[in-house]
């Protein structure tokens, strides 16, 4: 079936075709290449109505993932297509951001790229992920880093890829643009009136976050993952994680991990965290449940993890 062109991008190591216009990511040009994702606009919710999956969100039939998010679109990944039928009068930021993030994640799962939860920074020639639950403040703790004068490599979505030929495990990158929610933009001391609303939740609101100038444009090898919670305590705690503890570190983070066992990949998944956590260091820090602490985390981060390393 003949489809209209689409603008060309690239992102998470992919290269991008889309109808929809994707301003996150910076044009590039295909030049006539087949891309490895197309993205494109058709009709998903008369086959998710035919499903009868009324009580979910997501299904995966026939080798293909469907997306059913209210007021917004339903989504349809099968191999390296997206297509994608938003719903009258929809949001479209918000189409882009579950088309780039859990869309993306299912599309990196089909081409054996393990997603990882959370942000990614660099360090001199080496990549560190900061994973973590929800309001943790992985994305906070990139940013007051990226202050320092680190790049970022990606934010929401990991990939994590093994190079063919050296075997070493590596972060690509994702696109120039983080993720704020406004107590941490004003922690930060910036200003909420500079950026892009990306939603509001509960009375509180997430703002996008161009972040250009620090940006790493080329995948950097993975030299470790800083899990971050919240605890109780009232100190900042920092440790090594050792052991068989490693690798349900890496499934507990996994971006969209209750996707696994649907799509297959389960056994597939503890190979990769297994490679993964034979070359990397893996840490955990406590910080906190209440009180702005990321002047304290980025203390021990540097002081700890990339010591001696030059920014």
């Amino acid at each position: 079936m003949n489809r209209p062109d689409g603008l060309g991008y690239r992102a998470f190591g992919l290269t991008i075709r889309s109808q929809i216009p994707l301003p996150e990511l910076g044009p590039y040009e295909l030049a006539g290449q087949k891309p490895d994702v197309e993205i494109v606009l058709g009709d998903v919710r008369s086959l998710w109505e035919r499903l009868g999956a009324r009580h979910s969100h997501f299904a995966y039939v026939d080798r293909s993932y469907y997306l059913h998010i209210h007021d917004t679109a339903v989504y349809r990944v099968a191999g390296g297509e997206v297509t994608v039928d938003p719903m009258q009068g929809c949001c479209m930021k918000k189409l882009r951001l579950y088309l780039l993030g859990s869309c993306m994640g299912v599309l990196l799962l089909n081409r054996g790229v393990l997603p990882l939860h959370g942000s990614a920074v660099v360090a001199g020639n080496k990549a560190y992920a900061i994973v973590g639950e929800s309001g943790a403040g992985k994305s906070t703790l990139a940013a007051a880093l990226l202050s320092r004068g680190y790049r970022l490599l990606t934010d929401d979505v990991i990939p994590v890829v093994f190079g063919e030929q050296t075997g070493i495990a590596s972060v690509v990158p994702a696109y120039p643009q983080q993720k704020l929610w406004e107590e941490s933009i004003d922690g930060l001391h910036m200003s909420a009136r500079d950026y892009e609303t990306l939603y509001e939740h509960r009375s509180r609101a997430k703002f996008a976050i161009p972040v250009h100038e620090h940006f790493a444009e080329v995948g950097v090898p993975l030299a470790g993952i800083i899990e971050l919670n919240r605890s109780d305590d009232d100190t900042i705690r920092f440790q090594r994680i050792e052991g068989l503890e490693r690798v349900p570190v890496l499934f507990q983070h996994t971006y969209r991990n209750y996707h696994l066992p649907m799509l297959g990949l389960l056994g597939w998944h503890f190979q990769m965290s297994t490679r993964i956590a034979e070359q990397i260091e893996l840490f955990r820090l406590s910080r906190p449940s209440s009180g702005f602490t990321v002047n304290e985390i980025v203390a021990i981060v540097t002081s700890e993890i990339v010591e001696g390393v030059t920014v």
